[in-house]
């Protein structure tokens, strides 16, 4: 069995590092997607912790989309709707919607940061297989390779 060829080695070093930005580009979709997540998340949060020490018939705004808002009082806190995923919401009490809120963000930003240690972990493959890619194709070119 023969040591492939330095043009074999550069289709194969190339077609790997496309895949890996492939996933790399993924990897970073999900990122963008966990960090929108974690924005609302911790809005939720900070909201529902505001909720607590708020009395009701006090000043709110009320979010209505697309930066409107609408005046309003606070009425009975005692219980909140809260959306669970799938489109499902539920009702439940404010500290178990805090608490509930809580959970879901330290599940997505664990997620997160698992997802940033795997697009870093690719990030530094790619530049490995670049590497050889540029010292192959020096070496084609009967250039000596550089450090």
């Amino acid at each position: 069995m023969t040591a492939p060829s330095p043009e074999e080695q550069m289709r194969k070093l190339i077609v790997e590092l496309q895949l890996m930005r492939g996933t790399a580009e993924t990897l970073q979709e999900r990122l963008q997607i966990l960090g929108s997540a974690i924005g609302d998340l911790s809005v939720a949060k900070e909201s529902l912790g505001s909720l607590k020490e708020s009395e009701k018939g006090a000043p709110i705004l009320v979010p209505t989309g697309g930066g409107a808002y609408v005046n309003a009082n606070l009425g009975d806190i005692s219980k909140v709707i809260v959306n669970i995923g799938a489109d499902v919401s539920i009702e439940m009490g404010l500290e178990e919607a805090e608490k509930d809120v809580t959970g879901r963000l330290d599940d997505v930003e664990k997620a997160s940061r698992s997802v940033q240690q795997q697009l870093e972990q690719i990030l530094a493959q790619m530049q490995i297989h670049q590497d050889g890619l540029n010292r192959l194709s020096a070496s084609l070119r009967g250039e000596a390779p550089r450090v």
